[in-house]
């Protein structure tokens, strides 16, 4: 007998954004294939071609040794900046599941395997070559243990903080994606160097305080104007960004002190202690980045007021006054009178 219904496998096919071991992949692979795109477009950190004949008769092969990541103390602000970012990416592969209600744990339960899944091998490969064909500062114990530690730190932050953009409210969103949208401008900035060199790239790289602002100016525009106390988060946020960015300042001074021949390991405390310094400095008002919260402002009320008069928003119910409003306001009943059995009965 038919029917009418087809019953066959499409009709419960399920759309592919409702899966969700997509997840899984896309996080694993956005975390090395965006946040290492600097370090990719770079050759891996070999500029040159390799010199494979003369590795062959000297059996030296230290220089332009490959390397998935940058395991080295001279890269350590480039490193720190690839696990982050890569971390956040990482996170926001869970927007792929357009219905997330009811199951934001499994999702980040699988961005979270992915990440740290492509993180484990490719810190795995990295320091064994670095251990293999590094210099002897950079195959210390000490050294690669510390190195290790900046990955893994990296990695777990940017996840941690990409999930509260991906699936937070709004305050914790445009909070979280204050240290991010640092960590973006120094990934620009690498992307920029890579692609035309150091010295080519000289008038492009003080337009990456305008990415900064930009992406934190879009947090802020999630967030909103209203209620009025959301003015309170604005200012949280744009202070989490002068502290950020201090701390971006302080740790590439601290970097930059972690080579060969600089009083290591007894010299750490002091270096420590001028970077402390350094990023007190940095929160001065004389060092304040202020065409940067200048810029994250004006997106932030630009793109407040576009959400604000977005067409097909629906309108916020309002609230009825007077005295005979609660009653007014409330649905009336009405009863529906029964089926009348003589309806259809014939008058003689």
């Amino acid at each position: 007998m038919d029917t009418g219904v087809d019953v066959g496998s499409g009709a419960h096919h399920r759309p592919a954004r409702d899966r969700l071991w997509p997840v899984l992949p896309l996080a694993a692979a956005a975390w090395w294939v965006v946040g290492a795109l600097p370090w990719t477009i770079d050759g891996l950190g070999a500029r040159s071609p390799r010199n494979w004949p003369y590795d062959v008769a000297t059996g030296s092969a230290t220089d332009g040794y490959i390397s998935l990541l940058p395991f080295t103390t001279a890269r350590l602000g480039l490193l720190l900046t690839i696990t982050l970012v890569g971390g956040a990416a990482a996170a926001l592969a869970t927007l792929w599941v357009r219905r997330r209600t009811g199951r934001r744990l499994a999702l980040v339960a699988l961005a979270t395997l992915g990440a740290l899944t492509t993180a484990a091998y490719t810190v795995a490969q990295s320091a064994g070559a670095t251990r293999q064909l590094g210099s002897d500062f950079d195959r210390d114990d000490r050294v690669i243990l510390g190195v290790l530690a900046i990955a893994v730190v990296g990695t777990v932050l940017g996840l941690a903080l990409g999930l509260l953009v991906a699936l937070g409210g709004p305050v914790l969103r445009a909070l979280a994606a204050a240290p991010l949208a640092v960590a973006l401008g120094s990934w620009v900035s690498a992307v920029v160097v890579a692609l035309l060199g150091l010295e080519r790239s000289q008038g492009l790289l003080q337009w990456a305080a305008v990415v900064v602002g930009v992406a934190e100016g879009l947090a802020l525009a999630g967030l909103g104007l209203r209620p009025a106390r959301r003015l309170l988060a604005w200012a949280a946020v744009l202070v989490l960004l002068s502290v950020c960015a201090a701390g971006q300042t302080a740790f590439s001074y601290l970097a930059s002190y972690l080579r060969p021949r600089s009083g290591l390991p007894n010299g750490l405390r002091h270096h420590v202690e001028a970077s402390r310094d350094v990023f007190v400095a940095a929160l001065s008002p004389a060092n304040q980045a202020w065409g940067v919260h200048l810029v994250a402002i004006v997106v932030g009320l630009l793109g407040s007021l576009v959400l604000w008069r977005r067409p097909g928003r629906p309108p916020r119910p309002s609230r009825p006054s007077g005295p005979g409003s609660a009653a007014e306001a409330r649905p009336r009943r009405t009863t529906v009178p029964a089926d009348d059995r003589h309806a259809d009965a014939t008058i003689s």
